[in-house]
């Protein structure tokens, strides 16, 4: 699934069962649910980079590939 503005963490949203991205695993109640939080959040060209998901992975790589490790 490609979005304009796509969340670079986003792993597996091609199945409607499960969501993955790589901090998280997603359920949804239906489809709709799904795609308001796809297509607001995940894939919105703007609102993906506050995603709490996306700051707490960014953190994590920076601890991780910091020079004082």
């Amino acid at each position: 699934m490609a979005f304009a503005g796509m969340c670079p963490y986003l792993k597996n949203a091609k199945k409607v069962e499960v969501t993955v991205c790589e901090c998280a695993r997603f359920t949804f109640p239906d489809r709709q649910t799904r795609r308001d939080v796809l297509y607001g959040c995940c894939g919105h060209p703007d609102a993906w980079r506050s995603c709490v998901f996306k700051l707490a992975m960014d953190k994590y790589y920076e601890r991780k590939f910091s020079d004082g490790e």
